[in-house]
């Protein structure tokens, strides 16, 4: 996990620089003629040695039994490409100052609340509405208005097609379509959410079908454990209980005690307990909605090694490893875990940091393996840009609901080093992060204004 977060840091410091003249490189021993490469950035943090007369990948060593070269050489440079069209592209972090100022000052009691909730599991002060978020919010006395702004909120965009905002909540509760211009859009969504092609894919659709209107879809939309994309299933699944899906709080009470790292949890039995005392008699305000379960559960902190715009793990097998190690075999206790100390949590980082690599897709390797069937590169080379796609949509902060977990000790290497950025505060209200619709923003502030609510 810690390599995984140096490297993210390491991109959003560079910013788009993500093709490295190879000359520029410190010389690892590449016995290849340095002037006659560059390096690419593959969507998940490796590098990849380039050719730069045939744009192929090439390597030091000769490896025996790849084909199709040609392939994944554009493969990593088509996927790279969606990562450097992402509309975060020009993201700026910005660094706690560990070093005393001229007055002896540092960061560090800015810091600190952000140090101590890290050694909760959850929080309701995570990601918080302010006071005249909430007073806009229920300004809106429209059902589908509020669909939207939650929708907006949540940071879940539709990767599979591109859909308007105005088509956002067009199909109603009987999963009619109430605007037929946006017919199109509905009938492709509508024949591909229950695809067989793969979980990311089903649940990539499933997300787009819940844009549109469908709560059920977003909760299809926790398939995506199955693909490594933890805090998005589990903010997708959270947004079907605010929204009012009948089942979502019991799917959530099953997830922290039956699924836990499938969505990048740990089994909690007492937050099961939690959402199942809730969906006896769920708060369900007079829309049929749950816009603040937020402020009743928490928000719950999700492992999620996919941030920052690198896709470092995006499938479960890590994940399963680190399951069995920590449920079934009892090796590992799970960092988040009431038991935990800082022993049991370096742990547990230094067997990530060990092993991250080894679970990875080396797309340094020239070619695929020749035993792959060509049905088996082409779902591949789609699943790849698809998973880039997903990380060029996601925000450096991720989803308000889910945000991403850190250690104590993760979080004071960070902020010792002068690398820890705090636009990443999970508890900075989410009106105010950089990936807040600013429409939405400009609605609110000039709503406070007008009737005088101060935050």
């Amino acid at each position: 996990m810690k390599k995984t977060i140096f490297i993210i840091i390491a991109l959003l410091a560079a910013g788009s620089l993500l093709i490295i003249n190879k000359g520029n490189l410190q010389d690892k021993g590449n016995l290849m003629d340095n002037t006659n490469t560059y390096t690419v950035i593959a969507h998940n943090g490796r590098e990849v040695k380039f050719d730069k007369k045939t744009n192929l990948i090439v390597s030091e060593n000769e490896i025996k039994g790849q084909t199709n070269n040609d392939l994944l050489s554009k493969l990593v440079l088509d996927s790279r490409a969606i990562l450097d069209s992402s509309p975060y592209k020009n993201y700026k972090p910005l660094y706690y100052n560990p070093k005393p100022n001229s007055l002896g000052q540092t960061d560090y009691l800015s810091f600190k609340p952000w140090l101590d909730i890290s050694y909760k599991a959850s929080s309701t002060k995570l990601s918080p509405w302010t006071k005249s978020e909430k007073a806009y919010y229920e300004s809106l006395k429209d059902k589908r208005d509020r669909y939207i702004y939650l929708v907006k909120r949540s940071n879940l965009k539709c990767t599979m097609i591109d859909i308007p905002e105005d088509a956002i909540g067009r199909v109603d509760s009987s999963g009619k379509l109430t605007k037929p211009e946006y017919a199109e859009i509905y009938d492709e969504v509508n024949a591909h959410k229950g695809t067989l092609k793969s979980e990311l894919f089903a649940a990539e659709w499933n997300i787009c079908a819940g844009v549109l209107g469908s709560t059920v879809g977003f909760s299809g939309g926790v398939g995506l454990g199955y693909a490594g994309f933890k805090a998005r299933a589990y903010q997708s699944m959270f947004l079907s209980a605010q929204l009012g899906q009948d089942g979502a709080l019991e799917a959530l009470a099953d997830m922290f005690e039956y699924s836990t790292y499938l969505v990048g949890l740990n089994k909690n039995l007492q937050m099961a307990e939690e959402f199942r005392k809730l969906a006896k008699n769920p708060p369900l305000d007079e829309y049929g909605m749950m816009p603040y379960l937020d402020e009743i559960v928490g928000s719950y902190f999700v492992m999620d090694f996919n941030r920052g715009g690198v896709a470092a793990m995006p499938d479960n097998s890590l994940y399963k490893d680190l399951r069995e190690l920590v449920e079934d075999e009892g090796k590992l206790l799970d960092p988040r875990d009431i038991d935990a100390n800082e022993t049991t949590r370096e742990e547990f980082v230094s067997y990530v940091k060990k092993e991250l690599p080894n679970f990875q897709d080396k797309y340094e390797v020239p070619g695929f393996p020749q035993e792959m069937e060509e049905r088996d590169i082409s779902l591949f080379i789609d699943s790849t840009l698809l998973e880039a796609k997903i990380m060029s949509l996601t925000p450096p902060e991720g989803y308000p609901n889910a945000p991403y977990y850190n250690t104590p000790e993760e979080l004071t290497r960070l902020y010792e080093a002068g690398k820890l950025d705090k636009k990443l505060n999970p508890l900075t209200p989410v009106m105010y992060r950089d990936s807040f619709p600013e429409d939405l923003r400009q609605k609110i502030l000039s709503y406070a204004k007008e009737h005088n609510i101060k935050d």
